[in-house]
């Protein structure tokens, strides 16, 4: 009889035992990677709970053997279900990733300067948040083009067969009439705008804000199609120190680093990178079609806190480049009477910015923040030299009142552009614009439903005169699921140089005066969102925009004079008319995300026999499906992206196509390794068509239509320290 009890006893302590399983979990937010604290977790069907720590860790012992489900949930987040097996083979801490429950409400917009939630502002605002930008940058590290020219409604067009030179449209109109800030600050402008795409890398961005279609109110000069904002991290808490390093198969290396950090009062970010590729001559035709660059970008940001009402910080950023491209003999320095041909962009910019702000008891913001920028270039083929330096100085004074109702925003600006050409020859293309503007806005919430946003801006330009830029916006919400807005506004462009028709043809004769007409524009958009959960996991989000454009006495080059690589600038007697409309749709079940985003283009010249304006597809797709795995680390992704018909100068259509890309990523640990595929179906322009005709010495390249660069493999290989 002793002997069974004792045989009993030690098998309910074996048992017991067994059954004491213990688990860590440690609690996130998906997308910022931040911990969450005083989350409800819990073991279902048990009484078993507890929260999450300080530091988003939750315990749990004395766990039963066998399959265990566990709950965590948070208010503002969607709750989140794990099931397990015990005992656990690994016994790490589980890190459990919670998402916020409607996105689009929590993200902070800036570019309005009102710092509002995505839901309350009836601008139509597009945001590519922290996770969206981490994720592209950690596939693409080199530059930002690659991340906007996936966006809806934004089409990257390489301006250069040479020298790789890019601008952006929106809603289908020239690269000139979009704005590209960053942080608020137009640096990237006039004759810097071709390269700024291709110098700005992407690894300390926050987030990217998108506004479609007039947003000069705001800005001024230059914001007809639109602004692209990008949002730079600042210090938090935890320090963060990143390397990545990309190569790609076809002669790209990349390798950047970032950092941030706090102490006290004191914070610091700092970005440092080099880029290089190798020329390549993908179709064998003798002239480089990836031009051979070497880069190098540092970017130091301080921050100070006085206290905490008053905060200042000082940045600076220095970008060198040099990009040469052309006959591949004459890149190699093997040029002779038969391959004499290169094209030389030696750039270097500067540029630095100051920002201080303080808020009063009552949470009044006073922001004043300063911008000093240099861009030297030098464009140097065997034919003819181009050279000139670029300064813009930007100053800003604005305060910020929030009340119940409103959020009411006003201040003055004064924005100084000077080019200066070096050594000019048979022409010059010095221009210097100094303009004061004033401006106000307000953010009028009516109702809980119903929200307005009126705003004007008076700009004085010293040589241009007055403009008179009044705006409105309004969105109302109908159901907690669909709302709608509506926004219209007036625009301005002062005439520049500086177009995708003159780093085409390379500076070789430009005809420019200041004398020209300034373009001025009105613009409507119109959207309607629904967003809805469907079943337990499965959410639906859709937006339907239209949107039109008139962009009156456009700045034009004239088409004749152009074959013969001269660029005269004339205003034409008609205006631009871009219209259209976009779909976008979202679908995300649990961890498999489907996006899916049409853009139809109409833009036509009424100068021109209502033909539509060159090098813009009217129809074009895009589509990604991506699944990530939480618990494993690791993503996969798959992109499909459809180019419809565009017309040429001649009159005559391209062909469409298709870009086909897939990639991958894993962490392990500190580490993260991402392999990417591009343009998969190795779709070239030259495929279709000669580009280059004309004397060897001087040879004409047709605008850009499709990629020279064809099929792209890269791998990506990122340390994060912290």
């Amino acid at each position: 009889m002793k002997k069974i009890i004792a045989i009993l006893i030690l098998t309910i302590s074996i048992h017991s035992v067994q059954a004491q399983n213990s688990v860590t979990f440690i609690i996130k937010v998906k997308g910022s990677n931040d911990t969450l604290f005083g989350v409800n977790c819990i073991l279902k069907n048990t009484t078993i709970g507890t929260s999450s720590d300080e530091k988003g860790a939750c315990e749990f012992n004395n766990i039963p053997n066998g399959k265990q489900t566990f709950e965590f949930s948070y208010i503002g987040f969607k709750n989140v279900e794990k099931t397990y097996t015990f005992p656990l083979k690994d016994k790490q801490p589980i890190v459990i990733y919670l998402a916020e429950n409607t996105v689009l409400e929590t993200v902070t917009i800036f570019s309005t300067r009102t710092k509002n939630r995505i839901k309350e502002i009836p601008t139509k605002i597009e945001v590519l948040g922290n996770e969206e930008v981490v994720e592209e940058t950690a596939i693409n590290p080199g530059n930002i083009s690659k991340l906007l020219g996936e966006t809806s409604g934004i089409q990257v067009q390489h301006t250069s067969a040479i020298s790789g030179n890019v601008s952006f449209r929106i809603q289908g109109l020239q690269g000139k009439y979009t704005q590209l800030l960053k942080d608020g600050f137009p640096s990237y402008g006039g004759f810097s705008s071709g390269l700024s795409l291709l110098q700005i890398p992407p690894l300390d961005l926050e987030q990217v804000e998108i506004i479609k279609g007039s947003a000069s109110t705001l800005y001024g000069d230059g914001a007809i199609a639109g602004i692209v904002n990008l949002i730079s991290k600042k210090p938090k808490d935890k320090p963060k120190f990143s390397v990545m390093l990309n190569q790609t198969h076809k002669g790209g290396n990349d390798i950047s680093t970032y950092f941030s950090g706090k102490k006290g009062k004191f914070g610091a970010t700092l970005i440092a990178s080099t880029n290089t590729q190798k020329e390549k001559d993908i179709n064998n035709n003798g002239f480089s079609d990836l031009p051979e660059y070497t880069r190098a970008v540092i970017a130091p940001k301080l921050f100070y806190t006085f206290d905490d009402n008053n905060k200042f910080e000082i940045g600076f950023s220095n970008v060198t480049e040099n990009r040469i491209g052309g006959d591949i003999k004459a890149i190699n320095n093997e040029n002779d009477s038969n391959h004499p041909f290169f094209e030389e962009n030696k750039t270097k910019r500067l540029t630095s910015n100051i920002k201080y702000e303080n808020t009063s008891t009552s949470g009044n913001v006073l922001t004043l923040k300063a911008s000093f920028g240099n861009f030297d270039r030098t464009l140097k083929t065997n034919t003819n030299i181009f050279s000139g330096v670029q300064k813009t100085v930007f100053s800003e004074l604005s305060y910020y009142i929030e009340k119940e109702k409103h959020k009411f925003v006003s201040g003055m600006n004064f924005y100084f552009d000077d080019f200066n050409q070096k050594n000019p020859n048979t022409f010059t293309l010095n221009y210097n614009y100094k303009t004061i503007g004033v401006f106000s806005q307000d953010n009028w919430k009516i109702t809980d439903k119903f929200f307005l946003e009126p705003g004007v801006r008076l700009d004085y330009n010293f040589k241009k005169g007055l403009f008179f830029l009044p705006r409105l916006a309004a969105m109302y919400h109908v159901t907690d699921h669909f709302f709608t807005r509506l926004s219209g506004g007036f625009g301005y462009k002062l005439p520049t140089p500086f177009t995708d028709e003159a780093e085409r043809t390379r500076y070789q004769s430009v005809a420019f005066s200041t004398g020209l007409k300034t373009e001025k524009s009105m613009g409507l958009n119109l959207d309607f969102n629904y967003k809805t959960e469907l079943t337990d996991e499965l959410f639906l989000t859709l937006n339907q925009a239209f949107f039109i454009t008139k962009i009156n006495n456009p700045i034009i080059a004239n088409q004749n004079l152009l074959a013969n690589q001269i660029v005269k600038y004339e205003t034409a007697n008609g205006s631009i008319i871009s219209k259209g409309l976009n779909t976008n749709l979202r679908l995300t079940l649990d961890e498999l995300i489907l996006y899916v985003d049409y853009t139809y283009l109409n833009p036509i010249k009424t100068y021109d026999q209502n033909k539509i304006v060159e090098y813009t597809p009217q129809n074009k797709l895009t589509s990604t499906l991506a699944y990530e795995d939480e618990e494993e680390h690791w993503k996969v992704g798959l992109e499909a992206f459809y180019f419809g018909n565009q017309y040429r100068e001649n009159g005559t259509k391209t062909p469409n196509y298709w870009l086909l890309g897939a990639s991958a990523q894993k962490e392990f640990g500190h580490f993260t390794i991402a392999i990417n595929f591009e343009n998969i179906l190795d779709v070239r322009q030259t495929r279709y068509e000669n580009i280059v005709s004309g004397s060897i010495n001087n040879p004409n390249f047709n605008e850009l239509y499709a990629p020279l660069d064809g099929f792209v493999g890269n791998m990506v290989l990122k340390y994060d320290l912290f």
